[in-house]
């Protein structure tokens, strides 16, 4: 037996754009290929994301509203095949995708929207670091605006299990070609180095060591882990978060199942955990 689809649209995406769309306009969306936020990337607060529980006192972080957009667009039934498929191809209007347990699955629409351009030729690189020594500064983020290769060094609170919440970690941020991200100048050692190196340049130093015979302050050297490295595709959507945050959502069926999600304040959409109160 093989499973065949059929909609008026369909919405070909993986962006927090794409399924912000699908969300608005309550049209079906099928993602075959995750594009997630950057973890440190913010999105300033609009009234129409009352409808996805935010309020104007919280940081909204892209990642967790991309976790948040996809857990209800599973829920009310807009997001197709979420986290199954392993392959498709396209041919005649239609989507053929495989899924685990190699099942076939067939979509057609009379309008597909192909929502993300995405760019197969240029990556952020990030490169993650735990820190060991050098927390304690003023700093969020430093800027090399010059160069590609860490051009941006974020400093984001620690979230390594035991660790202290109060400590920060880094993502190093990289600009890229596909082909110059392989380069061995930019290999983790090197990324390592340059994001060392734009710490002192911050006057940033390692944790604190006494007192000389002076009575100056002694500091250990920085301390930073790579812990590991990933490339994320860049890509341009149909429209941007700005303009789809400025257009009011149908409110009829959204509006009453995220009432009944996010009036608990407790709910949490972490990646691969969508954990519910047992109340609700």
């Amino acid at each position: 037996m093989i499973d065949e689809y059929h909609f008026d649209k369909l919405i070909i995406g993986g962006s927090i754009e794409s399924l912000l769309c699908s969300f608005i306009n309550n049209t079906k969306i099928l993602i075959l290929e995750h594009l997630r936020p950057i973890e440190v990337d913010t999105v300033q607060y609009k009234r129409s994301l009352r409808l996805l529980g935010y309020q104007k006192t919280d940081t909204i972080e892209k990642s967790e509203m991309w976790n948040r957009l996809s857990f209800v667009l599973s829920l009310n039934g807009c997001l197709l095949s979420p986290n199954i498929i392993k392959s498709h191809r396209e041919s005649d209007n239609k989507i053929v995708t495989i899924t685990e347990g190699n099942k076939r699955i067939t979509y057609s629409s009379d309008e597909l929207i192909y929502f993300d351009d995405v760019d197969d030729d240029n990556v952020f690189m990030l490169d993650w670091f735990n820190v060991r020594s050098g927390n304690n500064h003023k700093y969020k983020i430093i800027e090399d605006p010059v160069n590609k290769f860490i051009n941006k060094i974020y400093f984001y609170r620690s979230q390594r299990v035991g660790g202290n919440s109060n400590k920060k970690d880094i993502l190093a941020i990289s600009e890229f070609s596909t082909k110059e991200a392989q380069m061995i100048e930019h290999a983790e050692g090197i990324a390592r180095i340059k994001t060392l190196q734009m710490m002192k340049e911050k006057g940033i130093r390692g944790q604190s060591n006494g007192y000389d015979k002076d009575n100056r302050r002694l500091h250990y050297a920085l301390n930073i882990e790579h812990t590991y490295r990933e490339n994320r595709k860049t890509y341009s959507p149909i429209k941007s978060l700005g303009e789809l945050l400025n257009l009011e959502p149908e409110k009829e069926e959204q509006w009453n199942l995220t009432k009944k999600l996010f009036r608990h304040k407790q709910i949490t959409t972490l990646q691969g955990s969508f954990q519910l109160p047992a109340n609700l």
